[in-house]
């Protein structure tokens, strides 16, 4: 687990490669990574809101989409995520991975991401316990979206520059661009659902 983290960290291009050409036993399982990241990020931010003293008014929303459809996005943030990922793996399959890697494949890949994403997050929880800054304000919402998609730019570049892909740059960029009108459609979408269904 911890070797899969530091290799996704350092050369997730390398890493994604040799899980898809089979060199899977050294690699934790994708699912289970992401689950692990998911728990241990609900874990520090329960106890962030504890025993933090974080400025509840500065809570605010992502994307203007209404402070009660926020809140139930964040609410089940993890859920939501693992029901986009299927539709930001397909944007991004079309646009980036075809016809080098399959859709399962780039899904898969999609796994260690969005487990990194949760790592990122868990980091920025303990930051802010440490430091006192409120990690669900705006400026940390934006911050941690701006770093988040610069590391995944850097992991298909790392990672799509084996494969030789024409067009990389203008590529990644598209899936980027896509990729974000997906993500905060959706987000918005199952958070008025989760709230219409009264959860």
């Amino acid at each position: 687990f911890l070797r899969t983290t530091k290799e996704l960290i350092m050369k997730p291009g390398i890493m994604h490669k040799n899980f898809l050409d089979g060199k899977r036993k050294t690699y934790h399982k994708p699912v289970s990574f992401l689950l692990i990241w998911v728990a241990v990020f609900l874990l520090i931010a329960a106890l962030a809101k504890r025993f933090g003293s974080f400025d509840k008014e500065s809570s605010a929303s992502f994307l203007n989409i209404g402070l009660e459809v926020e809140a139930m996005i964040h609410k089940y943030q993890a859920l939501i995520e693992m029901l986009i990922l299927p539709f930001t793996a397909l944007n991004g399959w079309l646009l980036l991975a075809y016809p080098k890697i399959t859709y399962f494949e780039f899904l898969i890949t999609g796994f260690y991401r969005f487990g990194m994403f949760y790592l990122f997050f868990s980091v920025q929880y303990i930051l802010a316990l440490i430091v006192g800054f409120n990690p669900e304000s705006k400026v940390s919402l934006y911050s941690m979206a701006v770093f988040f998609m610069g590391w995944t730019i850097y992991v298909f570049y790392d990672f799509f520059k084996l494969y030789n892909v024409k067009y990389l740059v203008l590529r990644i960029t598209a899936t980027m661009l896509t990729g974000f009108v997906i993500y905060s459609f959706l987000r918005t979408m199952f958070g008025k659902l989760f709230l219409a269904w009264g959860f």
